[in-house]
């Protein structure tokens, strides 16, 4: 088949050089043979090519056997490694821009899926954690393994139970995730003490850019850690996804139990991180706005300061234009009794002068009686 097309895609070019000057027969030519080119592609994507795309992941094995290790596994792999549907892929897929800001915590029979910045596939024999080579992904490898030294090492001492393997992955995505938002937030706090102190000096323009920015990661932080919240809400509201959450589990009766009651208190234990976080956030964005508000009003303040000198220069003008009639009247070329009088000079400067002055104090009184000034 591929053999005949690509001999019908030759003939097609041939004709549509041959008939360079006909616009007609280049147009029909050129559409045919994109409609077998489309064709061609929808072959292919249903005979499977397009599920060779490669994705990085960090192999983590629960027995601990062999230390994580990175490798490199196409989509089909992935999907027959983990036993998932290509729906639930989608979920946590890093190629897809609209999983980056959507959180996830989805619990199948043989795996938990969590998408929370740190993109991870939990089986109960190992994990697959996407996006190996990002900041978050290297803390979250740091955190697990300093968390499994330290329950190794307090187990053999005291001979505590240690947690499922799927439950310390999950707890350790979970705690890189709120240290991450606390982190934001920490950040923020400190963007806006300093910002605090600059106003304390004056208002410049940059102080408006910087309220801008800081106001945007604020929204952003809160819209994250609500999202966070609700996710793993809606998990704990899930009787089945807790049951099903411990996947090497065989317990029964009170064992379970008591397995589920665990998962509860983890889950419930980091809505309470990040409800605190989502407080702090909404408490910080509204003090960013009341500090907005008041650079408003404080700009408003010396608006005001500015018309108000206006107006006094504004009355200031009218007077002195008054007096500026007056002097043209006398500047005219024609005569009159007072050229020969040296007093009568000085008696109409004396009036011209309290003449604007007294216009201007007039004016003045009457603008502060009707609150203007």
């Amino acid at each position: 088949m591929s053999q005949d097309v690509s001999a019908w895609l030759f003939e097609e070019d041939k004709k549509i050089q041959s008939n360079a000057n006909g616009a007609n027969g280049v147009g029909d030519a050129a559409e045919g043979a994109q409609r077998v080119r489309e064709g061609s592609s929808r072959h292919e994507r249903h005979a499977g090519h397009y599920l060779s795309k490669p994705y990085a992941v960090y192999r983590i094995d629960a027995a601990g056997q062999r230390v994580p290790y990175k490798q490199i596994m196409t989509r089909r792999q992935l999907l027959r490694d983990t036993d998932l549907s290509p729906r639930d892929l989608r979920r946590i897929d890093p190629t897809l821009g609209q999983t980056t800001n959507t959180p996830a915590v989805i619990v199948r029979e043989d795996s938990v899926l969590v998408n929370l910045g740190v993109r991870i596939i939990i089986c109960a024999e190992h994990a697959l954690l996407l996006e190996p080579d990002t900041m978050m992904s290297m803390n979250f490898l740091e955190a697990w393994t300093q968390r499994q030294n330290n329950a190794s090492t307090q187990s053999s001492s005291d001979g505590m139970d240690v947690l499922p393997f799927e439950l310390t992955m999950v707890e350790a995505a979970l705690q890189e995730t709120c240290a991450q938002l606390e982190n934001r937030l920490e950040h923020c706090a400190r963007r806006y003490r300093a910002l605090e102190r600059k106003l304390q000096t004056g208002i410049e323009k940059t102080t408006f850019d910087e309220m801008r920015f800081m106001k945007q990661a604020l929204v952003q932080l809160e819209s994250r850690a609500s999202a966070v919240r609700d996710e793993l809400l809606e998990t704990l509201d899930d009787e089945d996804d807790i049951e099903r959450m411990t996947l090497s589990s065989k317990a029964t009766g009170e064992a379970k139990a008591e397995e589920q009651e665990e998962v509860e208190n983890l889950l419930e234990y980091y809505v309470q991180q990040t409800e605190a976080v989502h407080g702090a956030t909404e408490a910080l964005l509204e003090n960013t706005r009341d500090l907005d508000e008041s650079i408003s009003v404080t700009l408003s303040a010396r608006r005001l300061e500015v018309s108000k000198i206006e107006l006094m220069l504004s009355i200031a003008s009218f007077a002195a234009a008054i007096g500026a009639v007056v002097t043209g009247i006398f500047g005219m070329n024609l005569t009159s009794t007072f050229e020969s009088s040296v007093k009568a000079f000085y008696l109409c400067t004396a009036l011209l002068i309290s003449s604007c002055i007294g216009m201007s104090a007039w004016l003045y009184r009457l603008c502060r009686r009707r609150n203007i000034l």
